[in-house]
């Protein structure tokens, strides 16, 4: 397959013989000329040509070089200047094959507008290039909360989003609770809220000397003024400060800022868990999940700290599992990152090798955490092959259901389960044509439009259709498949008095026990695509119930009927309410051309 791509492209192969003998920078695209990987080299000609060369390749580098059609790449006088610019093209792409780091979790950061005159802290899940100080991210997420609720409490750092001008009449509860000190009312001027935000800084950044020598400082120059009320209040900052680091694990007496790995690996997905400590404290936590790891190694590893220090600041020391590769390389690129030269290092004994530990059992528990579900939902797929009697493990199931009122706003669903759970930017609603209360055409209707667009736009068919109902629902859907050439489609349907599962030319539905797995997967299946269409009926049937009713009485619009449905209730409350409420929810022309109607009804 390497080969005959190189074959195929005759761009490609002159390429591939032309590289030159030099540092630099490589970019291979698809046949569509989608950027797929981005790459560094010392020397262009032998990194590139042993993609094609090598026979001993990972899963992923196969996959690679089995869709590369286009080769691009820049020279660089150096190695390290390679190194620069791979990232930045990294970051501005993300292709695909390069190793991108996703958090396996959004945690809260506590955000600080530093650039605003006034700043305000609130917390965040969100971190953007806006010119505020982000701290964190905490785990777990409440300490966030108390982190922020700190910052009022000792600083007084505003959380609003007033426009600061000195003007306002008043200042909130928060001043009077001495969470705020009122800028909004002139009570704080310019240059002592900024001396406060300054504080709020250095606690939030866990400078807890530079923070007690300030307030200290403060509090002695306030006493010698004899601005004791302010005095006290340092003084009781400092108490609370005392208290609040005291609480805080001291996991090392080492003064440095350090950043440690650890990673764990589980069927070709591997976790790298970061532990940031700041001046001998663990201040936060990070973990990021990259898929297509055969083994945690020195390469990958250099990857992960080149995408991480691409964004974040460099610390002192960081201390890892393994010798990244190219590790000279990498400390040069850091130096220029940071403006001196870190120290990268394996511990072999000592305390940061039980923080090591830690890192990497948090990096195996997060593991089995996100994947464990999912080798359990593999289990559950391949017993409900087996029971079924498939010829494939089912990861697509499409269920439909129909929904309706007498005939009336006859909907139907189209609920899609991944790999045992539910995909829910797949799921589907019909508003059906048919308003006969016939179940069997409805379904028929449904699947036949389902199918034969699935099949126009060339879309992914499922490993398993699930329809709600018995035989007579399966066989019109089986009816319809075979019209559309799909009869080779597996297909059951779930009753649900007995829970029988019924299968195409079989005699006998099948019984499942009802403490199995695959029963309880397949009722959550068929329950989904239940409240989806019944969901839907009912937004269709309260939307006619809105216009044919409230909308019917001369002069008034959907907007006047949607104002007292929900001030009323119901269509029955508003016959019932009195004139006076009626013009005071909607109106004295509203409630008259209600009490009009109502009249003329009777």
């Amino acid at each position: 397959m390497v080969r005959s791509n190189a074959e195929k492209s005759p761009l490609l192969k002159r390429k591939l013989a032309d590289l030159p003998v030099r540092p630099g920078v490589y970019l291979y695209r698809d046949r569509e000329d989608n950027l797929l990987y981005v790459g560094k080299a010392k020397v262009l000609r032998n990194r590139v040509k042993s993609y094609f060369q090598n026979k001993h390749q990972d899963a992923k580098t196969r996959r690679l070089v089995a869709r590369i059609w286009d080769l691009e790449f820049i020279v660089c006088e150096t190695e390290l200047e390679a190194l620069v610019l791979e990232n930045n093209l990294i970051k501005e792409h993300m292709p695909p094959f390069n190793i991108l780091l996703r958090d396996d979790k959004t945690y809260p950061y506590v955000k600080l507008t530093w650039k605003d005159a006034y700043p305000q802290v609130f917390v965040t899940r969100k971190v953007r290039k806006d010119g505020s100080l982000y701290f964190g991210p905490f785990f777990p997420a409440s300490t966030a909360y108390r982190t922020a609720e700190l910052v009022y409490r000792f600083f007084q750092i505003r959380d609003c989003d007033l426009v600061i001008d000195g003007q306002r009449g008043r200042a909130c509860m928060k001043y009077q609770l001495h969470r705020c000190t009122a800028p909004c009312i002139g009570a704080v001027g310019l240059e002592a809220y900024r001396e406060q935000a300054k504080e709020a800084r250095l606690f939030l950044e866990g400078k807890r000397d530079e923070l007690k020598a300030r307030l200290e400082a403060a509090m002695w120059q306030a006493a010698q003024h004899h601005a004791f009320e302010q005095a006290a209040q340092h003084r009781d900052a400092l108490q609370q400060l005392d208290a609040w680091f005291t609480r805080q694990k001291a996991a090392t007496v080492d003064q440095d800022d350090t950043d440690l790995y650890g990673s764990a690996v589980l069927d070709g997905r591997a976790c790298v868990h970061r532990l940031v400590m700041r001046e001998g404290r663990m201040v936060g936590r990070q973990e990021f999940v990259l898929e297509d790891i055969e083994a945690f190694d020195g390469a990958v590893l250099t990857q992960v700290l080149q995408r991480v220090y691409a964004e974040e600041s460099v610390p002192a020391r960081i201390f890892v599992e393994v010798e990244p590769e190219g590790a000279d390389l990498l400390r040069d690129w850091l130096v220029g990152m940071r403006g001196s030269r870190p120290v990268i290092h394996v511990p072999k004994k000592g305390e940061k090798v039980d923080l090591l530990a830690m890192a990497q059992e948090n990096a195996r528990l997060a593991l089995e955490r996100k994947f464990e579900p999912a080798r359990l939902n593999e289990a559950v797929l391949e017993g409900l092959q087996a029971f079924l009697g498939l010829a494939h493990r089912p990861g697509r199931i499409e269920c439909f259901d129909i929904s309706h009122g007498q005939g009336r706003e006859v909907v139907a669903s189209c609920v899609v389960f991944t790999d045992g759970a539910p995909d829910r930017a797949q799921y589907r609603r019909f508003k059906l044509t048919n308003e006969r209360n016939d179940d069997f055409a409805n379904m028929a209707e449904t699947v036949t439009r389902r199918y034969r667009r699935q099949m126009a736009e060339g879309r992914e068919l499922p490993g398993l259709v699930l329809i709600d109902g018995g035989l007579g629902q399966l066989h019109a859907t089986q009816a319809v498949l075979a019209e559309l050439g799909l009869d080779g489609l597996d297909l059951a349907s779930l009753a649900k008095k007995e829970e029988l599962v019924f299968r195409p030319h079989r005699a006998e539905p099948l019984r499942i026990p009802r403490s199995s797995p695959v029963l309880q997967l397949l009722q959550r299946i068929r329950d989904e695509a239940h409240r989806f269409a019944i969901t839907y009926h009912r937004g269709l049937r309260a939307k006619r119930t809105l216009q044919t009713e409230l909308t019917a009485i001369p002069g008034i619009g959907p907007a006047t009927a949607r104002k007292l449905l929900q001030a009323f209730g119901s269509v029955a409350a508003v016959r019932e309410a009195p004139e006076d409420r009626l013009a005071a929810e909607a109106g004295k022309a509203a409630a008259a051309k209600v009490m009009a109607w109502r009249r003329s009804a009777g």
